[in-house]
């Protein structure tokens, strides 16, 4: 009977939930075609010059479609941003795993990583520039240092927010110390993690298109660059757009690996009880 009335509010729980999702899904419709409504009326007055209408960032997007400069600028841009978030994933999560475990090392490295998160990194992008040139290098470090202290802070507050009895128990079953560290605190801090994961997600697009723009010479940025002194709003239209669209891609792809690492943790677990 128990079970039969927790299947009975499950399936009541998921309809709600199915219909609210329609709902949002609506309203979310209707903003968009209303802010494509206003742009058009709004772009049509003031012309292409000011403000491009969506109906000449079409024609912009199928210009640089065939010509092939879009694929160009977002290859070069996307390797960027993936090198970078990768080195910048596991140094953060280990940094912020050290700083919340050691008291030495958190002493030792917390003004480094005061001063990293405060110090606008835009501003060190011409220093990159003198120091590496214009290749892919500097590019990949910018969006390092614009992605790295989100995933530290994430993970040092994750680590240190670990209920203390779930440790305790686990040494009282006779848990190694790495067990402990490995299926207790890791798996408790994922949650912690994986948001300092999608902020760096966020903030590594925004580290690679800022050192591009001051490049002009490559990628996303470069693209943008090159069109707005051309006075081409269209096109610059079009690269925002697109380059708004990596970011939600990449941020998204993030949260899908959370679930799917959940979701396997879980059923590892299920399975060995």
């Amino acid at each position: 009977m128990a079970i039969a009335v927790e299947r009975l509010y499950m399936s009541r729980t998921e309809a709600a939930r199915r219909s609210l999702f329609s709902r949002d899904r609506g309203l979310q419709f209707a903003l968009v075609v209303g802010v494509l409504a206003v742009w058009q009326f709004v772009g049509q007055r003031a012309g292409d010059f000011f403000l491009a209408p969506p109906t000449s960032v079409v024609r912009a997007f199928g210009d640089v479609i065939a010509d092939g400069g879009l694929w160009r600028a977002v290859s070069s841009t996307l390797l960027g941003i993936v090198i970078g978030f990768v080195i910048a994933a596991v140094l953060g999560v280990a940094i912020g795993t050290a700083m919340a475990t050691s008291r030495t090392v958190a002493t030792t490295l917390n003004p480094v990583v005061s001063a990293g998160y405060v110090i606008p990194e835009a501003a060190l992008v011409p220093l990159l520039i003198i120091w590496f040139g214009l290749d892919m290098t500097p590019r990949i470090i910018s969006v390092v240092l614009f992605a790295i202290f989100e995933i530290i802070l994430s993970t040092y507050a994750g680590v240190r927010h670990v209920d203390a009895v779930l440790p305790q128990v686990a040494r009282s079953f006779g848990a190694s110390r790495w067990q402990v560290f490995r299926k207790v605190t890791c798996i408790a801090a994922l949650p912690y993690i994986f948001t300092g994961l999608r902020m760096g997600a966020a903030r590594a697009v925004k580290g690679m298109v800022v050192a591009e723009l001051l490049f002009a010479a490559t990628g996303v940025g470069g693209a943008i660059q090159n069109a707005a002194n051309a006075y081409q709003t269209g096109t610059v239209m079009v690269y925002v757009i697109v380059i708004t669209l990596i970011g939600v891609a990449f941020a998204g792809l993030v949260q899908l690996i959370e679930r799917m690492w959940l979701r396997s943790w879980h059923g590892d677990e299920a399975d060995r009880s």
